[in-house]
């Protein structure tokens, strides 16, 4: 069985279950993603999302048996069905009280316990630091998760190509999260743009994506469509009050503060992006993956605002090229 443990934000969680979910169509054993409250994401899976079941889980998401490996329905601790109608099948879902002890991050707090233990337990462990060098080494993930026995990955980047139509089947809002998100759009326009303004903490968001070049793309669309209206998510108030003071009544927008340490935080930041999602096209800041994975959600047209190499951006997300699938 292949372990994912899910880390870092909202966008980074999502990414990595999409490519995990890409990956379990290719193995010939069960994987599971465990989404643990952490720093950055003090809220649980299903507070956000409808849980993942064995009865709606997506056919795609089954794979044939192999036979020898694996738990049947109820086996194993916290783990659930594993299995139907002798098919193994991908799991997303939250992590136990054990499972949440033993798949800890290492860090000096807990004195780096979980990662000897882990590497007692577990046949082998990837922990998240590891998972962008071994990326770009070309490392082969897909035939280290087929080195049989139990296997940990940590992430919060993607370690294996995945399709964007993944995200609207892994990721149902609740029905109360989908009415918020409903109505921060009931006031779209038939041209309403989407624009993610990165700043807090964000050096290279602040530095390479400057509010004038906001302005500019804003500007362009107006000249374009008169009705043009602009949902606006920034972690900035002061960003927030420049740009409703400058764009008036075009301007949609959140009235709560940035906050990843709450739940309420973490609601908001998804209504945030799944109200992107919607509009025709995202401007979204440097060093920010936030508002490339609504335009993923939503496939819609997306374009990183910047200063400086505007023309050699790479996406943030290792999603499958236009051209097919990747090889195997």
């Amino acid at each position: 069985m292949l372990t994912v443990v899910l880390e870092g934000g909202l966008g980074n969680r999502m990414r990595v279950a999409a490519a995990a979910a890409a990956m379990a169509e290719h193995l010939n054993s069960p994987v599971r993603c465990l989404w643990m409250e952490q720093w950055g994401m003090r809220c649980r899976f299903d507070t956000l999302f409808q849980p993942q079941t064995v009865k709606s889980l997506p056919p795609t998401f089954s794979l044939p048996p192999t036979g020898g490996v694996g738990e049947g329905p109820g086996e194993g601790p916290g783990e659930g069905p594993s299995m139907v109608n002798g098919k193994r099948l991908f799991q997303l879902r939250d992590a136990t009280c054990l499972e949440s002890i033993l798949l800890a991050r290492p860090q000096p707090r807990n004195l780096h316990l979980p990662r000897l233990i882990q590497r007692l337990i577990y046949k082998d462990v990837i922990f998240s630091e590891k998972v962008m060098p071994m990326r770009i080494d070309g490392f082969d993930f897909l035939g280290w998760a087929r080195g049989g026995g139990n296997r940990v990955i940590h992430a919060y980047r993607d370690f294996y190509r995945w399709d964007p139509a993944l995200l609207s089947r892994l990721f149902v809002p609740q029905p109360s999260i989908q009415n918020l998100i409903d109505d921060r759009c009931v006031n779209y326009s038939p041209h309403t743009i989407g624009v993610h303004i990165r700043r807090t903490d964000n050096q290279e968001s602040i530095n390479e994506s400057p509010l004038e070049l906001f302005e500019e793309k804003i500007d362009s669309q107006i000249a374009l469509n008169a009705d043009t209206r602009i949902y606006l998510a920034t972690d900035d108030e002061p960003t927030k009050a420049h740009m409703s003071e400058r764009y008036g009544q075009r301007i949609i927008t959140s009235h709560a503060k940035a906050d990843r340490e709450s739940t309420e935080g973490i609601v908001e930041g998804l209504v945030e992006m799944y109200a992107l999602s919607r509009t025709d096209i995202i401007y979204g800041s440097a060093g920010s993956t936030f508002s490339e994975m609504a335009a993923a959600i939503g496939n819609k047209p997306f374009e990183v605002v910047r200063r400086s190499n505007a023309g050699d951006y790479e996406s943030g997300l290792w999603t499958l090229p236009p051209a097919g699938p990747q090889n195997l």
